[in-house]
């Protein structure tokens, strides 16, 4: 199975630098010196965590839980938060599906021009869903959302705090 994070090329963006390499540092007396980054060395990649650098995923999915771990307890859903199925606007002209997965849904994300950019998937805990969305462009995003009316809204978590809001349409 395709790895859902590096879409099968076996490596994802430099997390630490960005995927710009390095950064440009000031040096006294001698100006701005280059330094490559301390991650990736300077080759703007890291290899995928999720699949290891194959870019497959295992057939079968990895279970139990590890020796001297307990696992979180599952928050009961809110009843509100199991109907969005369907489609949500978001800012810019961009929409997004929610289909009905079993315990959550399947979230295909559009631009402006109606074209398919990002997938991902919603989980529901509690009064919370937590949206995993993974785009090509700005990788994965992970942002937690409560839902007031017929608007989802919360804080995409990154280099910079974004508030986040969806309007169901």
């Amino acid at each position: 199975m395709q790895c859902y994070t590096c879409f099968s090329s076996g490596y994802v963006t430099c997390p630490t630098c960005n995927g710009q390499g390095g950064y440009w540092k000031a040096v006294a007396g001698i100006g701005n010196e280059y330094e490559p980054c301390f991650q990736c060395g300077g080759k703007r990649q890291i290899k995928c965590l999720t699949c290891g650098g194959t870019g497959n995923l295992p057939d079968k999915p990895i279970t139990g839980v590890p020796p001297n771990v307990t696992p979180t307890p599952k928050l009961t859903p809110d009843p509100a938060l199991l109907e969005l199925a369907g489609r949500w606007k978001g800012a810019a002209g961009s929409r997004y599906e929610f289909v009905k997965e079993n315990d959550g849904y399947h979230v295909a994300q559009f631009n402006l021009l109606g074209m398919e950019v990002g997938e991902g998937e919603a989980v529901v805990s509690g009064s919370v869903l937590t949206l995993i969305l993974r785009n090509k462009l700005t990788g994965t995003t992970t942002i937690d959302l409560r839902l007031s009316g017929n608007r989802l809204s919360g804080v995409l978590r990154g280099l910079f705090s974004l508030p986040f809001a969806l309007k169901k349409a």
